[in-house]
């Protein structure tokens, strides 16, 4: 409890006064930054104990739906807590040691007196721990835990943190480095030379400004963490965020999607904290970096750790291009249970399947692997990949007789019918189709939906594309007649929000009775427009403008969606072309999507910035290429992103071009100074153009590509 006021304790422990540590002096509290206290449940009295795992265990119960629960501040403030009247009789019984009052901490029974109050907290821990697998066997369970130098000494948080990580009294530990991020690399050495299982850690680092948190440290953090296997990083906390940051660590740090490691944990060949080989020699490439191959009676085992019960498929990694034994051989122990696997014929760069079944989060799996008498073995990766149990994710009416229904895993081919499904009420399914392209969609055809009545779909023991059998599936939802809504900038869903803006009317295709516009600038002119979408789904959207070759050619639009957002730079200047797609996104009812649009345009300082409308319209992920809402989606020109990304010197990017044509390629450096040029034309084909940063200096750089009018802009980091 924290409180302005040393004698308020706060409505639990006003109750229970006898539950709070103590100092050596008598006081019940610590100070924090001067002006705080801090009141601490004492770990040492049963009835704290009782009422945190009760705590935890109801939050458990009661919130299945979460994926973890972490745990803090599970420790003493300082060595000089506890020494009240609980702990210490509980210490004299237990041990039959001194009264700790009489123990001056030069006397060798200190020490003593150390590692029980260490125990206090680590038994709490262990009581957290099992009172949560208890209620949930799939909920991962953290703790966000001291730097290892508070581990001992005058810094001592009584915290035994590598006590619970042996003891199995924590899922993921979280130590809280909040360092000079230039230093992490230290730091995280001191946490793997206390507790060696990186899988088990997931470290944290603040982004306070006296911390540097800028791109290269970050991108330094981030690999290094990867480099000794961790499974993760923490970044504390979000209020601390700018703009900027955020945007750089959506760029840089996390910039495409991977599994969570928990439902996902993944074992290579050169984690020698998790494998152990005899006769084994190491090659380049596999999964990584290397894989081991051996002679047969060489052998190679993974101990993979787990963090949650579930269903799991048990998967191994064959290298591309590898060859050896006709038979590979793997036996699976868990527990007091062994089982054997073969594989034959097995093919290259794939993950294969060895079994699937349940496992609990305490189980201990280990995987070893042999050859036929003849030709090489092969071990690299090998992981437990969580499956989760068929559902539907969305339905869409894209008319009155047909459903589109998206599932969370594909369904299988020719092995699911029309009479597997049912909708109530009163409607009969006449049609079951599969979507060739993506096996996930499933469409249904109908004797015809009503507007605003409730549907509800069942399905009857789907198959998946791998075979298993799902369980009574069921989705409500409603026909909409075409969800498609224009919000103007006369509506009263648009608001400036700062800046001045002007109504004009001259330039052909605007919305409405007129446009806004505003001089580029700092950004500090800004609207938005805001939506309430009806019904939960995926919905695309996109802004309408007039053009002008005054208008800026780097407009940049805000999407956001309660915490999340996305940013894009549009061209308004191009001629005829008066809508572009900003996105597509999971929009939930009951929530508002807001659009913003600011006057930045490093690109454009002597244009105009426009703001006229944008378009909300419910898709389906099947219908996310052009449909017949008459916008024009960029298909003639595709770019992926330059890699490496970030890079030393050189990078690469990779382009398609449909019809012949000129691509140009600029670079801006963050001053808005084009600083590489490139243009070149090209009969239709992918080709590839690396560039040449060698005489540049090291920072962020802005690219823009261009071709049949579509632009692609972007972020890159150059480090030399």
């Amino acid at each position: 409890w924290l409180s302005y006021d040393s004698t308020n304790v706060g409505p639990v422990l006003e109750n229970h006064r006898d539950w709070i540590m103590r100092d050596r002096d008598g006081r019940l509290f610590s100070v924090m930054s001067g002006s705080i206290y801090q009141f601490w449940m004492d770990p040492a009295h049963p009835e704290v104990v009782t009422f945190m795992t009760e705590i935890f265990a109801e939050c458990a119960r009661r919130y299945p739906e979460l994926d973890g629960i972490q745990t803090d501040r599970i420790r003493y403030p300082n060595t000089n807590f506890s020494f009240s009247q609980i702990s210490r009789t509980s210490y004299m019984n237990e041990t039959g040691g001194t009264d700790p009052l009489n123990i001056a901490e030069s006397d060798p029974e200190w020490e003593d007196f150390v590692v029980w109050r260490e125990r206090q907290t680590s038994d709490l821990a262990q009581a957290v721990y099992q009172a949560i697998k208890a209620e949930n066997p799939a909920c991962l369970v953290s703790s966000a835990v001291a730097p290892p130098y508070m581990l001992d000494g005058s810094s001592d948080k009584y915290q035994d943190w590598p006590a619970w990580g042996k003891e199995k009294s924590v899922d993921l530990l979280c130590p809280m480095l909040y360092v000079s991020l230039d230093a992490s690399s230290y730091w995280l050495d001191r946490c793997l030379s206390v507790f060696n299982s990186p899988l088990r850690i997931a470290p944290g680092f603040s982004i306070q400004e006296e911390y540097q948190p800028n791109v290269d440290n970050l991108i330094s953090l981030n690999n290094a963490i990867k480099n000794k296997n961790m499974s993760g990083i923490v970044i504390w906390y979000y209020g601390y965020l700018s703009d900027s940051l955020k945007q750089n660590i959506k760029s840089f740090l996390f910039s495409t999607t991977t599994g969570t490691f928990h439902k996902s944990p993944t074992v290579d060949d050169m984690d020698t904290h998790y494998t152990c080989q005899r006769n084994m020699i190491q090659t380049p490439g596999g999964y990584k970096d290397y894989y081991h191959t051996g002679v047969p009676g060489s052998t190679f085992s993974w101990c993979i750790p787990l963090y949650i019960s579930g269903d799991y498929s048990l998967q191994v990694y064959i290298p591309e291009d590898w060859s050896g034994a006709d038979t590979l051989r793997y036996t699976v122990t868990w527990q007091n249970q062994e089982e054997t696997v073969s594989v034959y014929r097995h093919k290259s760069g794939t993950w294969l399947t060895l079994l699937k079944r349940f496992f609990n989060y305490d189980d201990s799996v280990t995987v070893s692997v042999s050859g036929s008498n003849t030709g090489l073995i092969v071990a690299d990766a090998i992981r437990l990949k969580q499956k989760e149990p068929l559902r539907i994710i969305d339905a869409f009416t894209p008319d009155p007789y047909n459903l589109n229904l998206f599932f969370n895993n594909p369904l299988k081919e020719d092995e699911n019918r029309a009479a597997d499904f049912s909708i109530f009420p009163d409607l009969t399914v006449n049609a079951f189709t599969l979507d060739t392209g993506n096996p996930s969609i499933a469409t249904l055809t109908t004797s015809g939906f009503d507007p605003g009545i409730s549907y509800t779909v069942t399905a009857f023991g789907l198959t998946d594309a791998e075979g298993d059998v799902s369980d009574t599936l069921f989705f409500t939802f409603q026909y909409h007649a075409g969800l498609d809504t224009v919000i103007d900038n006369t509506d009263s869903f648009f608001a400036v929000q700062s800046g001045t803006w002007s109504e004009e009317s001259s330039a052909e295709g605007f919305m409405g009775d007129n446009y806004l516009t505003t001089p580029a600038g700092d950004g500090t002119a800004r609207v938005f427009w805001r939506y309430a979408p009806p019904v939960s789904g995926l919905y695309r959207i996109s802004a309408l403008f007039p053009s002008d070759p005054g208008f800026a050619s780097d407009a940049m639009y805000i999407l956001k969606e309660g915490i999340a957002y996305d940013t894009l730079s549009v061209d308004q200047s191009q001629p005829g072309k008066n809508s572009h797609v900003l996105g597509t996104q999971w929009l939930d009812a009951g929530t508002y999507a807001v659009v913003k649009l600011h006057n930045k345009c490093p690109q454009s300082p002597e244009k105009k910035v426009v703001a006229d409308a944008v378009r909300f319209t419910r898709v389906f992920p099947s219908s996310l290429k052009p449909d017949n809402t008459g916008e024009e989606l960029p298909c003639s020109f595709e770019l992926s992103d330059n890699y490496p990304n970030p890079f030393n010197n050189h990078t690469r990017f990779s382009y398609v071009l449909r019809k012949e044509g000129e691509i140009s390629l600029r670079i801006y450096n963050l001053q808005g100074k084009e600083v590489i040029s490139h243009a070149e034309s090209h009969t239709p084909g992918q080709y590839s153009l690396e560039l040449d940063f060698s005489a540049l200096t090291s920072g962020i750089y802005f690219y823009r590509a261009s071709a049949h009018g579509v632009n692609i802009t972007g972020k890159m980091l150059y480090i030399k």
